[in-house]
This record gives C-alpha cells, structure tokens and sequence, in this order.
C-alpha cells in the first residue's frame, strides 16, 4: 500500500526559496525619471511570517533587543558638558528606541521619525515607523549623483518622503520629515541580513514540528499502527463471541490502533497476530531535531539558552561554567552596542552639537554580580584593595549601598587582612565607629 503525504506547511518552503532567491541588494525602477526603490534583503512579510511562528526566534530577537539597548547611557566628554536636554530626549525615548531595534533585528533595518520641538529646533521625541511600511528611495540628481529618502506608504493615505538623518540635504527638502535608521552593512548601504538567515532552515523545521503537533491535536489521537489477527474460520455459533472477546481484548489498547480482523477460508492457517506501525515510531528523532533547531536559532545571536529561562544542563557545584558562559555573552554584547552607539554618536552631533561618546552600560547578570562581588570581598580581605576601593567596587552593584565616603579619611585609605588592619593610621572615635558599621556590614 502507498501512502501519500504532502507538506505540512507549503508557505514554509516557498518563503525559504525566496528567502535563497532574494539576498542580495536589489533595486526596482518606478518611472521614466530613474526613480528607485531599495528593497530589504529579506522580505519583511516572509520574515514576520517565520518569526510569527516560531516563538524562540521571536522571544530571541526580543531578548537580544533587551540586553543590547535597555540599559543606562553614559555620556563621556572632557571638552564639554554634557546638554541636559540630551540625556532627557534619550531617556524619554529608549522604549522607542528599542522597538527600532528590536525590528533591526528582526528585518535587518529598523526606522524611527524625528520629531523636533519647535522653540528650541532640538529632537523631542522618536516615533518608531512600522518596517512593513517604510523603504529606502534613491533619486538621481542632475549631476549624476543620488539622493536617499525614507519612503512610508501606508494603504489609503499618500505616500510620506522623509530625510535620513545621516545625510545632508539641499534647502529645497528642509519641510520634509526626518527619520533615524538603523540599518547598513556590507551588502547593503541601508539594510542588514537578518541574523537568523543562516539558520532559515532550522526554524522552518520547528514550525513545521509544531503545525505537525498542532495537527495530531486538532484532529484527536493520529493512528500510530494496525493491528492484524489472521485466525482460521470460526466454528458455527462462536464467531459472534470470538469477536466479541477480541474487543474487549483490545479495549485498553488505546485509540491509536487501527484493528484488522482478517478471517481465512483455510482451517489449517494458525491464530496469527501482527502490529504493523505507521507513526509515532520516530518520535526520539523529532524531539531531538526540535532542540536541535532551538539551538541553532539562539547560536545566530549568541544567546544562552539559559537566558531564555531554560535550565536543562547539569552542573557541578565547583564548575564555573555559567559565570564563564554569562561572561562571554556580556562580551558580545559589548560588541553589538558599538553600531548603535556610533549611529547615537552622530545623531547627538549632528543636532545637539555634542562631540562626545555615548557608552551603553551591558545588563548584570546575577551569576556575574556575585562572581564579581566575591572577587571585591576576596581582594580586600588579602589587603589588596583599600577599604574605600572595596565600598566604591561594591556600590556599582549595590547602587541602594549609601555610605559616606571622603578621600582625605584615613580610614578609607587602610587595607585590611582578615579583618585586621594593616598599618592603622590616626583615628577619631567617629571614624572608628563608621569603621565598625562598615566591617560589620561586609561580615554580615
């Protein structure tokens, strides 16, 4: 017998064909004036359609989105102070801001619109512009060379061209809207591969595993076998109840089974009985391929598993081996800061006039605050750090820790071995009974 199947999920294979098909910068000609419109790499429908089904990649994007952007700003500068309105308009809009990244993850650009105040000329706020919505217009100039815009087109209302806040424009475009993008690599001057292209065929395959669990559910228990009984014609006057002794028999066997009750005209065959599986055999492999693909999505963005909550590898308690991974993954964060930072960079020159570097802190993990303040408390009690040194390390990670602390305090300046001080300098009776409360709070 021949079973026929067919694709679980056919828009699966045909996204990953043109998702084959389609990386690469390609530009489409509107009218006779040499207009055109640069696409993303990646289709933003095909690739909402594969992040929209495949709740790891989603939960990835949005956690790296997390830990790269949603952190403290810091602003370094020695020539000038830094404007306050700078550090408002930053803080106001960092839900914004990482919803554009959030999306640069996803599509591999993410859009925002300027909007400006109008006493001041600064940048108030940022409105993140759907991708689905918004791509990249090159115009020829007369003398040959091109103009980009940001074009938003939007079913029913007239399309919006806005400048990109990297470049210059002639007075001509000064009422036009501004918009921050993030997007740009070495294909492409605008757009990024997504980083979960490379493991396309990985989440094709999970969701394909869960349209096929999906299925099993809707449609009740799916047959996993046949069972066959082949037995010798039954005696007049037994056969209702053979049958009848053959269902009970079978009854606690599950809804899953198929049973053929196949009766010969031949006397001398025996009672024969067969299982003849059809699914379910397979299941090992497809829950193993299923982690598998998991894993492959969180290795595109170089998260932990244990990052989204899943705690599945056994550790030893003297293993070091989650600080170590915490600490390799706060050092790619590190690294996917710096285009950000770069693009804020030149966003803060260009319309607050700021020449410094914007520096944006990583997340602390608790694995790594605790490594870190036990380092602190070890160096301290082996008087390789001064008291002061130690309280100042600690507040970093206890930002709630308010202690008094002041230089010219001998006290601060001491270093201590096991408690005990090392060369004690002159005192007061109030700077040994703030010594008191500060031993007493490490010790506790």
């Amino acid at each position: 017998m021949k079973i026929n199947y067919s694709n679980i999920n056919n828009t699966l294979e045909i996204n990953k064909k043109q998702i084959q098909a389609s990386i690469a910068p390609k530009t489409r000609k509107e009218d006779k004036d040499y207009k055109y419109k640069l696409h993303p790499l990646v289709s933003v429908s095909i690739a909402q359609n594969l992040i929209l089904q495949n709740n790891k990649l989603d939960k990835a994007i949005r956690i790296l989105a997390q830990d790269v952007i949603l952190n403290e700003f810091t602003y370094l500068n020695d020539e000038k102070e830094t404007d306050e309105n700078l550090i408002i308009f930053w803080k106001n809009n960092i839900n914004e801001l990482y919803k554009q990244v959030q999306e640069f993850y996803s599509y591999g650009f993410g859009a925002s619109e300027i909007i400006f105040d109008e006493k001041t000329g600064l940048p108030k706020e940022l409105y993140q512009i759907p991708a689905e919505t918004v791509t990249i217009k090159q115009e020829v100039n007369d003398d040959g060379t091109f103009s980009y815009y940001a074009l938003q087109e939007i079913v029913g209302k007239p399309a919006v061209k806005m400048k990109l806040s990297r470049f210059e424009y002639d007075d001509e475009d000064d009422d036009l809207p501004t918009c921050f993008w993030l997007g740009g690599g070495k294909t492409s001057e605008f757009y990024e591969i997504p980083y979960w292209v490379p493991a396309v065929n990985s989440i094709s395959a999970k969701v394909a595993l869960d349209e096929l669990n999906a299925k099993k559910i809707n449609e009740g228990n799916l047959m996993s076998g046949i069972l066959v009984i082949r037995r010798p014609p039954a005696i007049d006057g037994e056969k209702e109840e053979t049958k009848k002794d053959l269902e009970a028999q079978m009854a606690d066997a599950g809804t899953g089974i198929l049973t053929l009750d196949l009766e010969s005209f031949n006397t001398e065959i025996p009672l024969e009985v067969q299982y003849v599986p059809i699914s379910e055999q397979n299941y090992s492999y497809l829950s193993e391929l299923s982690d598998r693909c998991d894993d492959d999505i969180l290795a595109c963005f170089s998260i932990p598993k244990v990052r989204l909550m899943i705690d599945d590898v056994t550790e030893s308690m003297n293993s070091n081996k989650s600080n170590t991974i915490y600490e390799i993954y706060t050092k790619s964060l590190e690294n996917e800061q710096l285009p950000f930072e770069i693009e804020i960079n030149k966003f803060n020159m260009k319309y607050f006039e700021y020449p410094g570097t914007v520096n944006i802190e990583t997340p602390i993990f608790s694995d790594k605050k605790d490594v870190e303040i036990n380092t602190i408390l070890t160096l301290f009690n082996n008087g390789l750090i001064t008291l002061g040194e130690a309280i100042k390390a600690i507040s970093v990670y206890y930002p709630a820790l308010q202690l008094e602390y002041n230089d010219t305090n001998p006290l601060f300046n001491e270093r201590y071995y096991n408690g005990r001080i090392l060369g004690m300098a002159e005192a007061s009776d109030k700077d040994m009974s703030q010594l008191n409360g500060v031993m007493a709070w490490l010790q506790s």
